[in-house]
C-alpha cells in the first residue's frame, strides 16, 4: 500500500528531452558559482570556523545523520556547536522543521538556526554562544563563507545519471565538487574494495584534487525507540515481525531495505512525499493498518518528528553514520 512514492526514473526519451534544460540549469548553476569565486558576489565571514555538509543531487544522501555525528565530535572536542539551516519544510510559526526537531531531541543541547538567510542566521548563532558552526546542506549556499566542504554522496550512484536538473537530480555540473575539501561516500556498505577504489579514483579525478579524502560510511540502525512510551526495543526483537512502514522521506526505499536487512517481515508500506505534513486521517489509517496486519507500526526519526499525535503508539527506527573504516581525523574536520 502507498500514499505517493514520489516521481519514477525518467524515461530515455524523456531524458533526452529535457537535456537543454539541464544544459542551461547546470550553467546558470556555474555562472553564479563563477560570479563568487571570483569576488563579484559578496561572501560574509563568520569569526568561528564553518563547516557545511552538503551533496551534488536533490534527495536523501544521509546529511542529517552526518551533521549529528559531526556536531557530537565537535562538543567531545569542547566546542559549543551551532546548526546553521534554511529550514525547508518548516511549518508555519515553528522554528524548527523536522530535521531541526530530531537533531534537538538527539543532541538538547545544540544551538540552532533556521532562516533563508543564513548570514544573518549564522551571527544570531556566534551571538548565542556558537563557536563551530555547521551549515546544513549548504553546499550551495555561496553566501557564507565555510572553512571547510564536506560533500555526501551516495555510493549506489555518486552522480545519479550525470545531468542536472530536470533530466537528472544534480544540482550543478559534477565540476562543482572541486570545491570539496572532503567526501563522505555514504551507503557504502555493499562496496567491496574494488569498488570503492574506482569510485575514489573517479571523485578524485573530477574534484581535480588527487590527495582529497574519501571515506566511505554506513547509516546502520542502532535502536528502536516505541512512542510515545520512550521504552527501547532491542533490534533483534525485530527478527521475524511483521511491521507497517510508514514514511515521508526522500528515498523511502532506503528505509524499507534497512527494515529487511534487520529481519523484519513489511506487510505494508504507506509512503508519502518528503517533507509530508501527516494530517489526522493519515497516522489513524496507519495505525488501522498496523492493527489489521497484527503488525508494529515502523517509522523514521525525521518522520517522527512531524507526527504530533502522542497518542499513536509506533516504534521508531534510530540511524547513525559508522564509518567503514577509519574516520575523519579531528584535525580534517576542523576541531
Amino acid at each position: 500500500m502507498s500514499a505517493d512514492r514520489g516521481a519514477n526514473p525518467l524515461p530515455q526519451s524523456l531524458r533526452q528531452a529535457l537535456w537543454p534544460l539541464a544544459l542551461l540549469y547546470g550553467g546558470v548553476a556555474a555562472a553564479r558559482n563563477g560570479l563568487f569565486a571570483l569576488g563579484w558576489k559578496k561572501v560574509h565571514r563568520l569569526e568561528v570556523p564553518v563547516v557545511s555538509i552538503g551533496n551534488l543531487s536533490v534527495g536523501g544522501t544521509g546529511k542529517t545523520p552526518t551533521t549529528a555525528w559531526l556536531c557530537k565530535l565537535a562538543k567531545d572536542a569542547g566546542r559549543t556547536p551551532g546548526v546553521l539551516a534554511r529550514g525547508y519544510g518548516r511549518a508555519d510559526g515553528a522554528s524548527l522543521n523536522d530535521e531541526g526537531v530530531l537533531l534537538q531531541r538527539r543532541l538538547p543541547w545544540l544551538l540552532q538556526e533556521q532562516d533563508p538567510d543564513r548570514v544573518a542566521a549564522g551571527r544570531r548563532l556566534v551571538q548565542r554562544g556558537a563557536d563551530f558552526v555547521v551549515l546544513d546542506d549548504g553546499f550551495q549556499h555561496r553566501r557564507l563563507h565555510r572553512d571547510l566542504d564536506i560533500v555526501c554522496l551516495d555510493a549506489t550512484m555518486p552522480f545519479g545519471n550525470g545531468h542536472c536538473l530536470p533530466a537528472g537530480d544534480l544540482r550543478e555540473f559534477r565540476s562543482g565538487l572541486r570545491r570539496a575539501g572532503l567526501v563522505l561516500l555514504t551507503r557504502a556498505g555493499d562496496l567491496d574494495r574494488e569498488q570503492f577504489a574506482r569510485r575514489v579514483q573517479r571523485i578524485r579525478q573530477i574534484s581535480a584534487n588527487p590527495a582529497i579524502g574519501v571515506y566511505a560510511c554506513v547509516h546502520a540502525p542502532t535502536s528502536c525507540v516505541a512512542r510515545p512510551s520512550g521504552e527501547e526495543l532491542p533490534l533483534d526483537e525485530l527478527r521475524g515481525r511483521r511491521v507497517v512502514l510508514l514514511s515521508a522521506i526522500a528515498r523511502p526505499q532506503s528505509f524499507r531495505a534497512t527494515v529487511e536487512r534487520l529481519g523484519c517481515v513489511v506487510a505494508a508500506e504507506l509512503v508519502h512525499r518528503d517533507h509530508h505534513c501527516f494530517r489526522a486521517d493519515e497516522l489513524a489509517l496507519a495505525a488501522a493498518t498496523a492493527r489489521d496486519a497484527d503488525a508494529l507500526l515502523l517509522t523514521t526519526e525525521k518522520d517522527d518528528a512531524r507526527i504530533d499525535d502522542a497518542g499513536l503508539d509506533r516504534h521508531v527506527v534510530r540511524i547513525d553514520l559508522q564509518f567503514v573504516d577509519a574516520p575523519p581525523q579531528p584535525s580534517e574536520l576542523m576541531l
